[in-house]
């Protein structure tokens, strides 16, 4: 599954880390990761970073969505849109579609 959707991500992934692995798309997406790294949100039509988190893994959790009002002023830049006023949402385009990707924090070699 990994492969499909780095396949249909095209050029999009050529600016991440080698160690980057799909692991959550759509609209609202939410991941806890198995261990420490961290997560890339991309929105795969224009191939633009939205954003990046380092996350510790023991029940750390990513969530997006741009239904969120927190998301707001990120994607009204994104979209060149008029940013909202206070309690109303970003509207997206109907063909957008974020990926998110995990790279995990390199292991220390004894």
């Amino acid at each position: 599954m990994i492969a499909v959707g780095l396949a249909l991500a095209g050029c999009t992934t050529s600016h991440l880390p080698k160690r980057a692995r799909l692991v959550g798309g759509g609209l609202d997406i939410r991941y806890s990761p198995p261990a420490a790294g961290t997560v890339i949100l991309i929105e795969r039509t224009s191939g633009r970073m939205v954003a990046t988190k380092s996350l510790e893994g023991n029940g750390h959790e990513f969530h997006f969505s741009p239904n969120s009002y927190d998301n707001g002023d990120v994607l009204a830049a994104m979209f060149s849109a008029v940013p909202t006023k206070e309690g109303e949402l970003t509207q997206v385009p109907t063909n957008t579609f974020f990926q998110l990707y995990f790279v995990p924090e390199k292991t220390k070699q004894k």
